[in-house]
């Protein structure tokens, strides 16, 4: 399996289609749906620092942290279903199949799921980092084909998605790893522009991921609902 093909594979199915995918992958990004995450800057600016700020932008500041505290908290709620949902517009994209941006809500009957999807991967993914960080990391890509899974198999449970995913995933964490490498000069140019890039960015890795999983799942499996 070369990178290079997935890589190339994603840029075919995104030509002629870069509007929609930029508008999915940022509202996707904003909701805590992505599969596939870019590099991102955060800026920690401490308490203790910021007596020299004007009130205005101190007000200003808070605004902005209370908003995206508010975010984080429906973040978690829904990123999980949003997640099944942009697996769907992934696969959709890249199978040939009419994709559209309300693909990204289309899976909101299966809220439980989603969540419980996320929420899982997340702790089983923390629980083996509070061992070693490697593991942790190896971990990641193990549980990381489980919003595809279940884009392509709503009659799965989050449990048996995320051990899909696993078995699938044996002897091919490396390749998602090299894959996911080898975007590391476009991650740099989305630090070096402050973000922007990642605009363009965010929708090519991720299409490149639903071409991995096509490559390991064979025979696409579309489901209409």
């Amino acid at each position: 399996m070369d990178e290079r093909n997935f890589r190339a594979t994603a840029r075919e199915k995104l030509r002629g289609n870069w509007g929609i995918s930029i508008l999915t992958a940022f509202v996707a990004s904003l909701l805590g749906g992505l599969i596939a995450v870019t590099a991102s800057i955060n800026l920690n600016v401490l308490e203790d620092h910021l007596d020299w700020l004007p009130i205005e932008v101190l007000r200003i500041l808070l605004a902005v942290l209370s908003f995206a505290a508010l975010l984080g908290v429906v973040t978690f709620i829904i990123g999980g279903v949003i997640q099944l949902g942009y697996a769907r517009y992934l696969l959709n994209q890249h199978d040939g199949h009419p994709f559209r941006f309300g693909d990204l809500f289309s899976q909101f009957d299966r809220f439980g799921t989603g969540f419980a999807q996320a929420f899982l991967r997340n702790l089983y993914t923390i629980l083996w980092t509070l061992l070693f960080i490697v593991p942790g990391l190896i971990k990641g890509f193990s549980y990381a084909m489980t919003p595809f899974i279940l884009a392509d198999h709503p009659e799965m449970t989050a449990s048996e998605a995320i051990t899909a995913s696993r078995k699938l995933m044996d002897g091919h964490k490396g390749e998602l790893f090299v894959l996911g490498l080898s975007f590391f000069g476009w991650n740099l140019l989305c630090i070096f522009t402050l973000g922007i890039a990642s605009l363009w960015i965010t929708p090519y890795l991720n299409a490149a991921y639903a071409a991995f999983y096509r490559e390991l799942t064979g025979t696409p499996r579309y489901i209409t609902e």
